[in-house]
């Protein structure tokens, strides 16, 4: 091998060293840490799942729960997207008001409606304790009595935010609204992922998810505002109401991403407290 060869040979793996060790001191950091908690969560696999089970459980319950008290999920949907008015009229198109639903809804369908969003609480309360590190306690009537409280807690705050968006949009316009989302996310966060995990984790030390939820969630209504208008209009122009469901899947994947980002976050932070309180203890 000539010396230039060499030379080369040596630079290339001193190269991959270097990186190596780059990458291990980034396992050792905080960001490390915390992307290794989220790989742990199998967040992506389980926001994928999320956003499957919403499109099969949650969006019948809400379309019938919301036509039973006058409202409309297909305006829960555009306030909570941010869609503009072509947008608007596609998902108007996919989704029926819900009162035909209502009208023919027999104890069967029901039944389902309902097991299906207890399925999706339970669903989180997996997610929780999975990343909290939480034992649930033992318990088939306790477990449901929460799980029904917070589908019942669920419907309640998506029909707050659409009544708040629709007053808030004449005095305010969009930057009002997200303001409002933030405080509204953090507030209804932060007391579910007390619930979720069954009060086993003290109420403040889960603010810091609360906070970190609102505001991923916000960020995630930014984003949504400004790209998944063209989403849904494209989408329908190109595969029709399939393309729609395309992108309010990708929406809901997002917003699976959004919860696991909050909670890991919580959790890294009360662990980060702990450990500096530690060291100065011991100092």
């Amino acid at each position: 091998m000539k010396t230039a060869e060499r030379v080369q040979a040596v630079r290339g793996w001193a190269w991959v060293r270097a990186l190596r060790e780059r990458l291990d001191r980034f396992d050792e950091s905080a960001a490390g840490r915390y992307w290794r908690h989220l790989s742990t969560a199998d967040f992506m696999n389980s926001s994928f799942a999320f956003a499957a089970l919403a499109v099969i459980s949650a969006f019948p319950f809400l379309a019938v729960s919301s036509a039973a008290v006058g409202g409309d999920i297909r305006s829960a949907i555009v306030a909570r997207m941010g869609l503009n008015v072509k947008a608007t009229h596609d998902v108007n198109l996919l989704f029926a008001t819900g009162n035909q639903a209502v009208a023919t809804l027999t104890w069967v369908s029901c039944i389902v409606l309902v097991g299906g969003a207890i399925g999706m609480a339970s669903t989180l309360q997996n997610w929780y304790h999975r990343i909290y590190e939480q034992t649930p306690p033992k318990g088939l009537l306790r477990h449901l009595v929460y799980q029904v409280a917070g589908v019942a807690a669920f419907t309640l705050y998506i029909s707050a935010e659409v009544w708040l968006f629709d007053r808030a949009r004449a005095v305010g316009g969009q930057g009002l609204i997200f303001v409002l989302t933030f405080v509204l996310a953090v507030l209804f966060w932060w007391w579910s992922a007390y619930m979720l995990l069954y009060r086993s984790v003290p109420l403040m030390q889960l603010l810091p998810a609360g906070v970190a939820t609102g505001a991923c969630i916000t960020g995630l209504g930014v984003v949504s505002w400004l790209i998944f208008s063209d989403q849904v209009t494209s989408g329908q122009k190109s595969y029709g109401p399939a393309g729609v469901v395309i992108a309010l899947i990708s929406f809901l994947v997002g917003f699976g991403v959004c919860l696991h980002l909050g909670a890991v976050f919580g959790r890294k932070w009360t662990e980060w407290r702990a450990e500096r309180a530690a060291a100065l203890d011991e100092a």
